[in-house]
C-alpha cells in the first residue's frame, strides 16, 4: 500500500485492519464508495475481494466482479494508447521527476522549442504550482497542449480536467499522463470560451503556440460542413462548474483568447473561490476584440488581488502596471503569468 495518511479517516482505518485483523473486517458501502474515489483498482480489487471472503452472498459477489472492472479499464484505456520506445525525463528536483514520450511530433515539437536543455519549462509556473497545489485539490489546465501542466498538478497529488481543443493532442495528454501512472489527469477535447456550440477549427500541425490563433471562432468564414476543420464542441467554466465545489486553481493558457475563457466565467469569478492563472498575450488579443482593460475589468479591485510570477515568486502586480504599455504585462518577446487571486485567499 502507499503512504495513506492522506485518506479518509474511515478508509483509513479499515485498510488499517486489513493488515492487523482481516478476520473482523467488515466494508462499509460508504467506505468502499470511498474507496472507488481514491484507491488505485488493485487495492480496490483486494478490498471487495476479501469482503467477498467474509460475506459470500450474491450482493457481495456482485459488487466485486464490479470493483474488478475498474482494473479491467485501466488495462483497456492503456491499450488503445500510442505505443512509444522513447521518452524524456525532466527532472524538476526535490524528488519530482516525469517521462514525457518523444516518439511523437506534437510532443517532441514542445520539448525542441519550449524545453530548455537543462531545467525545466516556465519554471516560475512550476514553483507556484509545488507551493499552492495540495492532494485531493482540483485544477483545471485550458491549453493542455500535451500535458506539462498537467502532468505536474497531477504528480503533486491533485486531479486536473486537461482542457485542449486540438483532438491530435489528447492522445499525448494521455499517454504522457500514462506514463507516470498519473490517473487523476482527466481529459477533454473542448475549446472553452464566452458560449456552447460548435466552432470550426483548421486541421493544422499541432504546434505549441498556434490553435487559438488559427482556429476561427466564428462559423461566418468557415461553415461546420467544410473537410479541413475540425468541429470542436466549445464551454464556458460557468457550464462546467455551474455551483460550488469549484476548481482551486484555473490555469488559461489560450493564445489571445483568454479574454473569452474569462467572459464564460462570470459566476465562477462572482464566487471568489478559484484561483486564476493567465497566460496573458497582450499581442495576441487583438484577434478576438478583447483588450487588457477587458481581462481586467472581470476582477473586482475590492475582490481580487493581482501578481505576477517571477523567478523571486508572485510579486503584488498593480492595476495600473497591468494596464501600462510598457510594463511587464505588454512585453512582445514574453506571455506574462498573472495571479488573480481572491483577496480572501
Amino acid at each position: 500500500m502507499k503512504d495513506l495518511r492522506h485518506l479518509d479517516p474511515d478508509l483509513r482505518e479499515t485498510l488499517r485492519r486489513t493488515l492487523l485483523d482481516p478476520s473482523t473486517l467488515a466494508v462499509r458501502p460508504e467506505v468502499l464508495q470511498t474507496a472507488i474515489v481514491v484507491l488505485h483498482p488493485d487495492d480496490i480489487k483486494r478490498l471487495a475481494t476479501w469482503q467477498k471472503c467474509l460475506d459470500p452472498t450474491p450482493a457481495t459477489d456482485h459488487v466485486r466482479r464490479q470493483m474488478n472492472r475498474l482494473a479491467d479499464g485501466r488495462r483497456y484505456r492503456q491499450s488503445v494508447l500510442p505505443t512509444w520506445k522513447r521518452y524524456r525525463k525532466v527532472d524538476f528536483g526535490d524528488g519530482l521527476a516525469l517521462l514525457f514520450a518523444i516518439d511523437h511530433p506534437a510532443v517532441n515539437a514542445f520539448m525542441r522549442r519550449v524545453m530548455p536543455a537543462t531545467g525545466v519549462h516556465e519554471p516560475e509556473l512550476v514553483a507556484y504550482l509545488r507551493q499552492t497545489v495540495r492532494r485531493g485539490d482540483l485544477v483545471v489546465d485550458i491549453g493542455a497542449h500535451v500535458g506539462y501542466v498537467s502532468c505536474v498538478v497531477g504528480a503533486l497529488g491533485a486531479a486536473v480536467l486537461a482542457v485542449e481543443m486540438q483532438p491530435t493532442l489528447i492522445p499525448m495528454i494521455q499517454l504522457n499522463a500514462w506514463a507516470n501512472d498519473l490517473w487523476s489527469v482527466h481529459t477533454l477535447c473542448a475549446a472553452i470560451s464566452d458560449r456552447t456550440g460548435l466552432v470550426p477549427s483548421l486541421r493544422v500541425s499541432p504546434s505549441p503556440g498556434l490553435q487559438a490563433t488559427v482556429g476561427q471562432w466564428e462559423r461566418g468564414q468557415y461553415p461546420l460542413n467544410g473537410q479541413n476543420h475540425d468541429l470542436i464542441p466549445t464551454l464556458t467554466l460557468d457550464d462546467l462548474f455551474p455551483q460550488a465545489p469549484y476548481p482551486k486553481l484555473v490555469k488559461v493558457d489560450v493564445e489571445g483568447a483568454e479574454g473569452r475563457v474569462l467572459a464564460g466565467a462570470s459566476r465562477m469569478i462572482a464566487a471568489a473561490a478559484t484561483i486564476f492563472m493567465v497566460e496573458v498575450h497582450a499581442h495576441l488579443l487583438h484577434f478576438n476584440n478583447h483588450a487588457l482593460a477587458d481581462i481586467l475589468e472581470r476582477f473586482p479591485e475590492d475582490r481580487w488581488a493581482l501578481s505576477i510570477l517571477t523567478a523571486a515568486g508572485a510579486e503584488p502586480l498593480s492595476r495600473l502596471a497591468f494596464l501600462d504599455p510598457e510594463g511587464p504585462v505588454v512585453r512582445p518577446d514574453h506571455n506574462a503569468p498573472v495571479l488573480f487571486s481572491p483577496r480572501s485567499t
